[in-house]
């Protein structure tokens, strides 16, 4: 409306100067070099309500209020992948299977609101079949610099691979054992501490995996989880993902994490109770970084039959090195194994490369997985996951798989 008044305005003046003899022609160059810079100042206007949050990782889209009370970040992930897998002896005699994956197709929005509370909602496009399910939902409170709140769904503090974003993974996928054991979404309230070397998360919920679980129908009656991290050097930005770039200073990290959960009641059954506990720790420095952790959980009354007891172990050792600046040479080896005579170990070997076109924002991977051991000798404590590329066969062992992935951030 302002740029229409202010045309027709100066129209008006250049149409009074013509008829008193002012000339026309220089009227018409006004006229138009107002109009112009009018378009400028408005298109300025409503650019300055744009924003940009690089940080290494990719640009994102940030909308700002005008009395710049309140922010909005749109944010997407886009992961698409090629993959062969080779099973032995599997039932149609076709021992590859080979074809295209869209991986992860996300689409997410944060921001804050009076520099006090802040927000996330965030969801992915499921791989097969498309259908829109959501991962993140929750409000918080900012306290203090140190402490803060919030509520709603999100992952609590335990794994910290499954914690990392699967956007900023050292590999393609997350690791077999974090596959079993991870804390997926969960319906929770959470309190959080933070300064300059040590970060700590409370956390009460609905148990692991809950999300998107109506009042009732939880996994759990209730839960509570804790996890406690300790800065030995470097800074918690280098600890957002498991690469180090060239350059990158000295960093490392501990942290621990414990879960308790009780399964709903059920009549005439003993009540499932749930333990489980990780310790891990990080080492990154100048285009090298390590990473190994361990997990237990043990069931009691397991299923809820009384002196059932079930007790499963993880480890995941993973490590990578900067052969240039943009190419990353990587390996991994995770195991699954228990106690109780139910199945035999789980091993994975993976090797294989990264190419950061633009960091995190555009990269390219290539990855191998030999998963040494057969899924029923497990005895049911390993499932397939096509989406890390294991199908399973049975009695047989050796499967292998070859990924290769690119990503986008936006």
């Amino acid at each position: 409306m302002k740029t229409r008044l202010s045309i027709m305005l100066m129209t008006a003046a250049a149409t009074g100067a013509s008829v008193y003899g002012a000339a026309p022609m220089s009227s018409a160059l006004d006229i138009e070099r107002a109009y112009s810079a009018e378009l400028l100042a408005d298109a300025q206007a409503r650019s300055s309500l744009l924003g940009n949050d690089a940080a290494g990782h990719g640009s994102h889209f940030v909308l700002t209020s005008g009395d710049g009370q309140a922010d909005l970040k749109i944010e997407g992930q886009i992961q698409f992948r090629y993959m062969v897998n080779h099973r032995n002896n599997v039932p149609n005699d076709d021992d590859y299977t080979i074809g295209f994956q869209a991986r992860r197709t996300k689409i997410g929005f944060s921001g804050h609101i009076h520099d006090k509370f802040f927000y996330k909602i965030k969801g992915a496009f499921d791989k097969s079949g498309g259908a829109f399910d959501l991962e993140d939902a929750y409000a918080g409170y900012k306290i203090n610099d140190n402490w803060k709140i919030r509520w709603g769904q999100f992952k609590e503090g335990f794994l910290r691979e499954e914690l990392v974003s699967s956007s900023k993974q050292l590999l393609i996928d997350r690791s077999m054992v974090n596959e079993e054991f991870n804390q997926g979404h969960s319906q929770a309230v959470e309190v959080d501490y933070k300064n300059d070397n040590i970060h700590i998360t409370g956390s009460f919920s609905d148990g692991f995996n809950s999300k998107n679980t109506n009042f009732g129908a939880s996994p759990a009656d209730w839960s509570l989880t804790a996890r406690g991290e300790l800065l030995i050097a470097g800074d918690w930005k280098q600890f957002k993902d498991f690469t180090s770039p060239r350059g990158s200073e000295r960093a490392m990290m501990l942290g621990a994490a414990v879960h308790y959960e009780k399964a709903p009641d059920m009549p005439s059954a003993a009540e499932q109770g749930t333990f489980s506990y990780t310790v891990d720790f990080s080492y990154e420095d100048d285009g090298w970084n390590a990473y190994a952790a361990f997990v237990g959980r043990d069931v009691t009354d397991a299923g809820g039959v009384s002196g059932v007891d079930i007790d499963t172990y993880g480890v995941v050792v993973q490590g990578g090195v900067h052969i240039t600046e943009n190419w990353e040479l990587f390996g991994r080896f995770d195991d699954f194994f228990n106690d109780n005579g139910i199945g035999d170990d789980f091993a994975t070997v993976s090797v294989g490369v990264n190419n950061y076109i633009i960091g995190h924002a555009a990269k390219f991977s290539l990855d191998a997985q030999w998963y040494l051991d057969d899924i029923a000798g497990t005895g049911g404590q390993i499932s397939a996951n096509s989406g890390i590329g294991y199908l399973g066969n049975g009695t047989n062992d050796d499967e292998f798989a070859v990924r290769a992935q690119f990503q986008l951030l936006f």
